[in-house]
């Protein structure tokens, strides 16, 4: 194993490589999946759906697997004991487009993430995925020492040692005392100090149906349990508090993964897409001036800078791998070069070489060329997506090798078309060099192009992107299609994917299939986890959610003695049946 140093616009970055090298364009072999779909516990009991929209077929039982993997997407690991102290959480009673603090389960975001990666262990014993993509906000509150807690918890680990504190070190140089490093640095990355449990808040209690009584409720408890450093078991110990410290992994999960130890590392290579949580204040607006200052006294350090999210993921453990989790196939030119913003997005190949996945950046980081200093950036760009002429400029080439290749293409990145700057409430306020509509439709003149897999928007939602006549359209956005080789081009498939925060906290299997009659198969599976008492509690607070400003529901509150009117969600985030369980028809390319 080898090392090497990149610099980028002053920051430093630690790339440790391992035997493939980490400007390698393929990920480390693995053996062949068998071809029989899976059939996991973890997998929801429902029906498989055919669609077929794109093109007539159904998988059949001599269908050729091509690739096995996983999708994780909105994890959220939360440090809820920050969501008072630089969460902003106390907006989230005002307007419903805040709902993303507060929640009832808020304090279980690290034990579903546990518990997921155990079931999806347990499948990969009987049927080998290939990898696992992680397509954005892996964190919440976009700070170094929840992405730490997210690394751990996948590497089955706790406390390791992180990029940002290794920096912070050198930076105080060799005559720094251990106070002096613990005050600077470690408080900042919830290394050595458990996170602080509040009690389970009751969701039949009314004063929890209100979002404005239960966010009070709940910053009381959680601020209480910082200060007094509360166990799970309700002992206290003032020792412990993380109102001026970034908390860690919680006791339950404090251990490296072994015999007895329930913190269990992903059997599989992962790789990670950004998320407007992994680089805005709460994962709505791109500001950055002053915070981290502040924030000093409270002991969380935003990441503002993509090259902190990214250098996070080299300080990781060299198994399963790779170092980089993906970061480490950015185009070496890219990687050395003066801009700090063209590193986030790359490409590599999957199935025996047989399928390039493209991974994409969509988020705004808000700058913006009307404004003239970095440390301004654009609050409008809240929490929409877009990506930049260079960035399509590079999908574009990957797009056109990858066909010339004959192989498959799959796109992930976290925001889908529709949830893109241009639907956005403050469009003609944010600089946007293309379109969900421009991206579409070169998305759709590729006939190798199969798929494209999403998240954000916290629910299952699976829409073709249909062609016809030169008219691309998945029901919203309609645009002009040529199709760039010959033959028809039909389109392709739009997956997006439910969140572990929020109700119904699924994630996806996914397997792709040649049917060998000219057709293939994306089959999409739900995964479940089994950690009941977020389940509970996610579920509670899906059904319960009553904003202020939600008129129809109070009204219907008044008028109906039935707390299911209050729904804010109404059942949208699980999908309907032919968003879930479905077998998704595509035409192979000629």
């Amino acid at each position: 194993m080898s090392g090497f140093s990149l610099r980028h616009s002053g920051a430093m970055v630690v790339c440790v490589c391992l035997l493939t090298g980490c400007n390698s364009s393929s990920p480390p072999s693995t053996a062949t999946a068998p071809s029989a779909s899976a059939k996991c516990d973890s997998i929801a009991s429902e029906a498989y759906v055919t669609r077929t929209e794109l093109a007539q077929g159904s998988l059949g039982a001599d269908a050729q697997m091509m690739l096995r993997f996983v999708q994780f997407t909105d994890d959220h690991i939360l440090d809820d004991d920050g969501e008072a102290i630089n969460g902003a959480s106390i907006l989230d009673p005002l307007a419903p487009t805040f709902e993303a603090a507060q929640r009832l389960q808020e304090e279980y975001s690290d034990e579903a993430l546990n518990d997921m990666i155990t079931q999806v262990n347990d499948c990969n014993s009987r049927y080998p995925a290939e990898f696992m993509i992680v397509t954005g906000d892996s964190a919440d509150l976009t700070t170094v020492a929840e992405t730490r807690r997210f690394i751990d918890n996948l590497d089955g680990r706790h406390d390791q040692l992180s990029a940002f504190e290794s920096a912070c070190i050198a930076a105080l140089g060799d005559g720094a005392s251990d106070a002096q490093i613990a005050l600077q640095c470690t408080r900042f990355t919830g290394r050595g100090l458990a996170d602080t449990q509040t009690p389970d808040p009751d969701p039949n209690d009314p004063s929890y149906q209100l979002i404005l009584t239960r966010s009070a409720q709940q910053l009381f408890a959680t601020e209480q349990a910082a200060l007094s450093g509360r166990a799970a078991d309700g002992s206290v110990d003032p020792s412990r508090e993380t109102a001026t410290r970034a908390p860690g992994m919680p006791e339950s999960l404090r251990c490296d993964a072994g015999p007895g130890c329930s913190n269990v590392a992903l059997q599989m290579p992962w790789y990670v897409a950004f998320g407007n949580h992994d680089g805005y204040l709460r994962g709505t607006i791109a500001l950055t001036l002053g915070l981290n200052e502040v924030s000093q006294i409270t002991g969380r350090h935003y990441m503002f800078d993509a090259h902190e999210f990214i250098d996070e993921f080299f300080q990781v453990q060299p198994a399963p791998g790779p170092v980089g989790h993906g970061f480490n196939y950015v185009d070496i030119t890219r990687r050395i070069d003066d801009d700090p913003r063209n590193d986030g997005y790359y490409a590599l190949d999957a199935g025996s070489g047989r399928v390039r996945l493209i991974v994409l950046n969509t988020i705004i980081d808000g700058l913006d060329p009307r404004i003239p200093i970095d440390l301004l950036r654009n609050p409008f760009a809240l929490s929409d997506g877009t990506i930049d002429r260079v960035q399509f400029e590079w999908l574009q080439t990957e797009l056109a090798q990858s066909a010339g290749r004959g192989q498959l293409a799959i796109v992930f990145s976290h925001h889908p078309d529709l949830t893109f700057a241009d639907f956005g409430s403050f469009a003609p306020l944010v600089p946007i060099d293309v379109t969900a509509a421009e991206l579409d439709a070169e998305l759709a003149s590729w006939p190798h192009l199969i798929a494209w897999i999403a998240g954000h928007t916290h629910q299952h939602r699976i829409r073709a992107f249909s062609v016809h006549n030169e008219i691309g359209s998945n029901g919203v956005v309609e645009t002009a299609v040529t199709c760039k080789l010959p033959g028809a081009c039909s389109g392709f498939w739009q997956i997006e994917t439910a969140s572990l925060i929020d109700h119904p906290q699924e994630q996806r299997l996914l397997e792709v299939f040649d049917n060998r009659d000219g057709t293939g198969t994306v089959r999409a599976s739900v995964l479940q986890h089994r950690f009941e008492r977020s389940k509970t509690l996610a579920a509670a607070d899906d059904r319960c959610a009553l904003y202020l400003t939600d008129p129809a529901a109070v009204a219907a509150g008044i008028t109906e003695a039935n707390l299911g009117a209050l729904c804010a969600q109404g059942g949208v985030r699980e999908g309907t049946p032919q968003d879930r369980n479905v077998d998704l028809i595509f035409r192979m390319p000629q």
